[in-house]
């Protein structure tokens, strides 16, 4: 009997349409012959739904008519049930079995879905997913802590100053001196804890700066302010558990034509990107880097991978000094947009065979893990006196 797989997206993040273009080329990949698929999709106030209207791009374009074509559902949070229920609409409405999860596969990206939230939600359920784990999903989603970890285990990072939002608006003054002091213009200012370019600027003078702080402000309680590297090469790479171990794909270099940052538009709007996601961004595959450059990658690409609690599939993205030749870690995407399927594809991994593979490694780590003791025999509660419990527990 197949195994069904759910697959999870959307969700409350300035990411969401991203995540369903992303899952539905990851449900389009999923091997049929192995596997069935549920969709699960979660709107942008938080509400569960499943049915094969999911399954179809243009079907989101009126949402009213997508949702009215779909089953409202709520998760049995019993541990190792699996199940998706009707929602009891009405006090006389019992709930029922709508679908039955053996493996969770969250296609999600940004905040509420690949920060660790929804990993916890399939831990409690017990059930399988994708991916990393809860505490390698927080990590990689917080940048200046991925900074600290990965400084830590001796990757290079590019100079940063971590700046918490409340802090900054009880006193601009100290906090824009504190900032110029460390590092020089121009400077990028982005969320702490966000991806797609949502939420960068680069400033090149204070009022550059403050705006740029705010903008991020916006979308995260905490910002990250970087060091500038202008003679910059972007260069990514991407990780994934196989059958024979941790393996890094081929390095890509995103094209840049706006400016120094790869804005959102030209991930998604560009011209093939907003039918491909980010299999339409323009790239450089290989990219335009020396052998020793790309082991280097690679090398660093996969210890961070072990390091940090990741699994499934990953893309990290790098940046290349070209005045100096030094590379430097950018940050972690734990569910990168569209998977990464065109680096693997262009390692002669097609996208189908990808998808199996983490499947398979994520239902081969939930049994490692099941393995460990859950539980510990113990007298406590015998000898503890009923009528004398109070507030206070020694």
């Amino acid at each position: 009997m197949k195994k069904n797989i759910g697959v999870f997206f959307g969700g409350r993040s300035v990411e969401h349409e991203i995540s369903i273009i992303s899952a539905l080329q990851v449900i389009k990949s999923i091997d049929k012959d192995k596997f069935d698929v549920t969709p699960v999709y979660i709107s942008k106030d938080g509400i569960w739904y499943t049915g094969s209207w999911l399954m179809y791009i243009d079907n989101f374009k009126n949402f009213k008519e997508l949702i009215k074509n779909c089953k409202k559902v709520i998760p049995s949070m019993n541990a190792g049930e699996g199940t998706l229920m009707s929602y009891p609409d009405g006090l006389l409405k019992s709930s029922k079995v709508v679908a039955t999860i053996d493996i969770a596969f969250p296609v999600f990206h940004g905040t509420y879905g690949e920060d660790g939230c929804f990993q916890g939600v399939f831990e409690i359920m017990n059930i399988p997913y994708v991916g990393a784990n809860v505490a390698g999903s927080a990590i990689c989603m917080n940048k200046s802590l991925t900074k600290e970890i990965c400084k830590a285990i001796e990757i290079p990072i590019i100079d940063f100053f971590p700046l918490d939002a409340d802090d900054w608006y009880k006193d601009k003054a100290k906090h824009m001196d504190a900032i110029t002091a460390k590092f020089g213009f121009p400077m990028i200012v982005k969320p702490n804890d966000l991806g797609s370019s949502v939420g960068i600027s680069k400033a090149t003078n204070k009022s550059e700066l403050e705006n740029g702080i705010e903008l991020a402000a916006a979308y995260s309680n905490n910002i990250l302010i970087e060091s500038f590297v202008s003679a910059i090469q972007e260069v990514n790479c991407s990780v994934a558990d196989t059958p024979g171990g941790v393996v890094a794909s081929v390095c890509e270099e995103p094209v840049v034509a706006s400016g120094d940052l790869l804005s959102f538009d030209e991930k998604y709007l560009s011209s093939g990107a907003s039918s491909e996601g980010m299999a339409g961004t323009k790239r450089k595959i290989p990219a335009d880097i020396s052998d020793s450059q790309k082991n280097e990658i690679q090398g660093y690409a996969k210890h961070i991978f072990k390091h940090l609690g990741c699994s499934g599939v990953v893309r990290i993205d790098f940046i290349i000094d070209r005045s100096s030749g030094r590379t430097y870690l950018n940050e972690i995407n734990t569910i990168p947009g569209s998977l990464a399927f065109y680096l693997w594809e262009a390692t002669d991994k097609k996208f189908t065979l990808l998808t199996t593979e983490i499947i398979e490694a994520a239902v081969k780590r939930f049994a490692k893990n099941n393995k460990l003791k859950k539980s510990f025999k113990s007298n406590v509660l015998f000898s503890i006196d009923g009528s004398k419990l109070s507030g206070k527990l020694g």
